[in-house]
């Protein structure tokens, strides 16, 4: 189970799909993310900006099973990722397309993954939910034993980004 941290409008900047108000098109992105999680069962948090009307305190909600945070007024969503990043002794995955936040998280021993590699997974995931009454057959791939492409291995983060990726 991984423990996922999500620069909330960041992603949501990246999604299609999301229409309507800034509030509607939140919302429907936590219904998604809460149908990831009842597939997976991962700990997803999500962080918003509140740094120009948001409220005086940061406030937490919980929606779907999803941890929700939102930046107190003047604070960026970026702050408060860094924070609970540095602070946390859990290792986080993640979400986001800011390099830098991506490389501050690297830096404490957590592990980025672009939002753009991670929407096509939450799309998939809605893919097979709809799909799981189907009865289509499944065609799987031939599995052999030559061994094919460049022998060199990856650094261990690039080993251990790639991992953490292929569990989301």
């Amino acid at each position: 189970m991984a423990n996922i941290l999500i620069d909330g409008y960041n992603i949501m900047a990246k999604m299609d799909g999301l229409n309507g108000s800034l509030e509607a098109r939140r919302e429907m992105f936590i219904r998604r993310l809460g149908d990831y999680r009842t597939q997976k069962s991962h700990d997803i948090t999500v962080v918003f900006d509140g740094e120009k009307g948001g409220w005086i305190t940061e406030s937490h909600e919980r929606k779907q099973g999803i941890n929700i945070v939102y930046s107190r007024l003047g604070e960026k969503a970026d702050d408060v990722i860094k924070r609970m990043v540095k602070a946390h002794d859990v290792e986080y995955t993640v979400i986001t397309s800011d390099k830098e936040i991506a490389s501050y998280a690297e830096n404490y021993g957590h592990t980025a993954i672009l939002s753009e590699e991670f929407i096509p997974k939450l799309y998939l995931n809605n893919q097979i939910k709809s799909a799981k009454g189907d009865d289509e057959d499944i065609e799987y791939g031939i599995i052999t034993t030559r061994k094919k492409g460049n022998p060199k291995r990856l650094s261990k983060a690039a080993r251990r980004r790639r991992q953490r990726l292929d569990r989301l």
